[in-house]
């Protein structure tokens, strides 16, 4: 899944108003368990992204003015009701949502992934991704379903 995370980040392009100053970090933020945080940020803590530093950061489920300023922001492991709280209320910022929760993308999420290991695919809600302004590559569709 890190790699994945990380092929995103550098695959998707955010508005400029997503970063609070030309020195902001490029913020990965994670709600809810937060097992994939050390491998996330020992690839991270070197890389610099859209020419940024990165940050790995954990939130908690209370935090959505802090998660408005995350670029990516992981949802793992929270309950149905707690997900689509936070989808909804960043539904209009440039905030990139991932889980790995079933129907995530179908939802309202942006990037579900669906098995694990060797196996994952991925779902992309692309309408989501529009109403967030984030700009895709091409490439990112060759790994993806899309979610109507």
């Amino acid at each position: 899944m890190v790699n994945y995370i990380i092929h995103f980040a550098h695959h998707i392009q955010w508005p400029i108003e997503a970063f609070n100053g030309t020195d902001a970090p490029f913020r990965v933020c994670l709600v809810g368990e937060n097992q994939i945080r050390e491998a996330l940020w020992a690839r991270l803590k070197h890389q610099s992204i859209d020419g940024r530093r990165a940050s790995v950061e954990t939130l908690a489920h209370g935090e959505l003015r802090r998660a408005r300023d995350c670029q990516v922001l992981l949802l793992l492991a929270l309950p149905r009701a707690d997900q689509l709280e936070i989808i909804g209320a960043l539904q209009y910022f440039p905030v990139l949502t991932m889980s790995d929760s079933p129907r995530f993308a179908a939802t309202g999420g942006m990037v579900e992934f669906v098995g694990s290991g060797a196996q994952v695919s991925l779902r992309l809600n692309k309408t989501m991704l529009e109403r967030a302004e984030l700009k895709t590559g091409t490439s990112l569709f060759r790994l993806t379903r899309h979610v109507p």
